[in-house]
This record gives C-alpha cells, sequence and structure tokens, in this order.
C-alpha cells in the first residue's frame, strides 16, 4: 500500500523582494507582506503604528529598506 498524504518538502524561503506591482512609494511593505504572509494593507498600517509610535523615525528604517532590498525581478 502507497500512502499519498505525503506532501512534497519545500526547500528554502521566498526570498524579499520590493514589489514592483503592488506599491503605493517604493513597495517595502508590500515586499514585506509577500514574505510573512499578510495582506499589504495590514503591513502598511503596521508600518504606519510603528512610525507614529517611534515619532516618524521609523521612517529611516523603510529608506534604508529601500536601499537594502532588491526589486522583484520582472520575470515574477
Amino acid at each position: 500500500m502507497t500512502n499519498t498524504s505525503l506532501q512534497p518538502i519545500k526547500v528554502g524561503a521566498k526570498p524579499l523582494y520590493r514589489s514592483r506591482s503592488d506599491r503605493i512609494i517604493f513597495g517595502v511593505c508590500s515586499g514585506f507582506a509577500r514574505k510573512l504572509g499578510i495582506s499589504s494593507n495590514v503591513s502598511r498600517l503596521i508600518f504606519l503604528f510603528l512610525t507614529f509610535i517611534t515619532g516618524g523615525t521609523f521612517s529611516i528604517t523603510y529608506l534604508i529598506a529601500f536601499l537594502l532590498i532588491p526589486q522583484e525581478p520582472i520575470n515574477s
């Protein structure tokens, strides 16, 4: 008897890219949302909340992320 309930193992994690299609400014929040498997709007609200809590200094993190995270490849 064969067991057909086995699932293939996924090797590696999804890469983090800035989104080309679901972006408002630079696609950073959308990229994090895809990586975490959440809605991009939820990611944006979390970012906005953290920006207000830190008095706006969290926006520097956004700019650093923009510089460090590569843009999504065109064929994706």
